[in-house]
Order: C-alpha cells, then sequence, then structure tokens
C-alpha cells in the first residue's frame, strides 16, 4: 500500500489543473460567477493575498463552503470527538501491532519530534493519528507558524467571509473526517508509520518541496512529490480521502449554485482528477475555468 502522505497537508493529482489554485465557475443556471479553491490546509493566513483573484472572490461570493464549518474545527467537542477515535481498541494498540525492532523505530521518532514522549505516552492512539502528529510536527519544525490554529488558511478564508457578511458552511461533518483519516485497518495504518519514521529525512525534504511548490502555485510539480512511487497515494486511498467525499459534497454544492454565488475552499486534492471538483462540475454542464491574472 503506498503510504497516507500529507493528509493534512494535499493530496493531490493535477493532470487538468494548469499552474492554477482559483477557479471560475459558470453557466447551466448558475446565479452568476463562483469559485473553487484549493487549499493547503497547513497554510498561513497570510497566502491569500497572494492569489490573483481570491480576495475578490471572498469578497462577492454570498456563501463560502469548506470541508468543515471553521467553529466545528475549533471547536472542544470536536477535539473530544476526534480523541475517541483516535484511540486504538485494547488489543490493537502498538505493543502489539509491532515488531520489537519496529517499535524502536517509531519510539525514537516520536521522542525525537514529540519533546521526549514515546511510545509509553502515546502507544494507545492509533497509527494514523500518531503519523499525522509526525508529519504536523515536521512543518512545525520547517515552518514554525505553520500550526497556530487561528492562522491556517482554510480558518482565515471563512473567517475573512464572516466579518464580510457571509454565509459559512462546512461541507461535511466531524464524523466524516474522522472516517476518512482512520478509516483503513490498524495493520495498514502501522505499516505506513512505520514507513513514515524509517524515511523521517526523506518525508521532512518532501513536506518542505511540497509547501514550496504550493507558494509558487505550481501543481506540476507538487504532482510529482505527492506521486512519488515510493510516497505517493494509491487508487484506494485517492478513493477513500477525497473522490468519495467530492461526490458527496456535489449535492449541496450544485443546489446552492443556482441561487448564490459560492466559493468552495477545500483541500487542492478535492479539485483535480477524474473525479475532482472541476470534472464532476464539468460533466454536469458547468463551465469551470482558471481565474486569469497570473
Amino acid at each position: 500500500m503506498k503510504k497516507l502522505l500529507f493528509i493534512l497537508l494535499l493530496l493531490l493529482s493535477c493532470s487538468q489543473a494548469g499552474g492554477q489554485l482559483l477557479w471560475k465557475v459558470s453557466g447551466n443556471g448558475c446565479y452568476e460567477e463562483s469559485y473553487l479553491f484549493g487549499t493547503l490546509h497547513l497554510e498561513t493566513s497570510e497566502f491569500i493575498d497572494s492569489v490573483p483573484g481570491l480576495a475578490s472572490a471572498i469578497e462577492n461570493v454570498d456563501v463560502i463552503f469548506g470541508e468543515l464549518e471553521g467553529d466545528d474545527m475549533l471547536s472542544m467537542n470536536t477535539m473530544l470527538q476526534m480523541m475517541k477515535e483516535a484511540t486504538a481498541p485494547a488489543d490493537s494498540t502498538l505493543d502489539k501491532l509491532l515488531s520489537p525492532e519496529d517499535y524502536k523505530i517509531v519510539d525514537d521518532v516520536i521522542k525525537k519530534y514529540m519533546f521526549g514522549f514515546g511510545l509509553k505516552e502515546l502507544g494507545v492512539l492509533k497509527p494514523a493519528v500518531l503519523t499525522l502528529y509526525l508529519e504536523m510536527m515536521q512543518m512545525q519544525k520547517l515552518y514554525p507558524k505553520s500550526l497556530d490554529p487561528n492562522n491556517l488558511i482554510d480558518v482565515a478564508i471563512q473567517k475573512r467571509g464572516k466579518q464580510l457578511g457571509k454565509r459559512v458552511e462546512g461541507l461535511e461533518g466531524v464524523e466524516d473526517q474522522t472516517s476518512a483519516l482512520f478509516g483503513i485497518p490498524l495493520t495498514e495504518q502501522a505499516e505506513d508509520l512505520v514507513d513514515f519514521c524509517r524515511k523521517d529525512q526523506e518525508f521532512a525534504d518532501s513536506s518542505s518541496q511540497l509547501r514550496d511548490a504550493y507558494r509558487a502555485q505550481d501543481l506540476s510539480a507538487i504532482e510529482k512529490i505527492v506521486f512519488d512511487p515510493e510516497m505517493g497515494m494509491d487508487e484506494e486511498s485517492m478513493d477513500r480521502m477525497s473522490y468519495n467525499r467530492n461526490r458527496k459534497w456535489m449535492e449541496k454544492i450544485t443546489q446552492t449554485l443556482p441561487v448564490q454565488r459560492v466559493l468552495v475552499a477545500v483541500g487542492a486534492a478535492h479539485l483535480v482528477g477524474e473525479q475532482g471538483l472541476i470534472e464532476l462540475l464539468r460533466s454536469r454542464g458547468y463551465t469551470v475555468e482558471p481565474v486569469s491574472g497570473r
């Protein structure tokens, strides 16, 4: 199984995306022009004003759809629910899933990033949760501002919209996200965690390259990083993490397009590929084209 790298960052196929992050949606009975924007979930709010047309899109739409509504993302109830879903069953903790050699490899890397905490303290968590924590710790080391929950781009877009009086909603609930993140068998999660720890520096280098490519709005470069044979996503993972969710989101998006101007701001993986939002909208008769101005 290919690795679940960059789950919180970006899962991307960009054969049709060119170099753009912001796309205009029109035609087929649209109320007026609407937009799709691909985010990098650990990017900071400052990036908004560097994307041509994004600030204007936020100002001119009526409703903003994110993956989750911002208040839900940061609420205590969400945190508690996520922690409940993050805990492994008592008979499937990492001391039971890993060999002694792999246990030590993972333990050493966790202690490196988590200030001395290791599997003794964190081994009750599901392997996918630990992989996500390690990814975030790598990003924090590379970009110290990237983990400020009040400064992330997805939250900031919604916050700016609310300040302008826009309606802001999530396309899914916390349960949907936890299912996508932690829904694979624990044995596969453990394999991914061990691989991540064995290739710690390689993944850190790729995270840095990914952030640079995103900031350059170079989706071709992102594609090469994310779909590297050693670190990419397989079809099953793309279905679970992106395409299945896209199909569910389309109902809410297409119901709103005829009556209000919409900005859909979600992880860039959801925009592209044969079952990405761009192609799903085109298949229903909408015109979807990159916003000019670069």
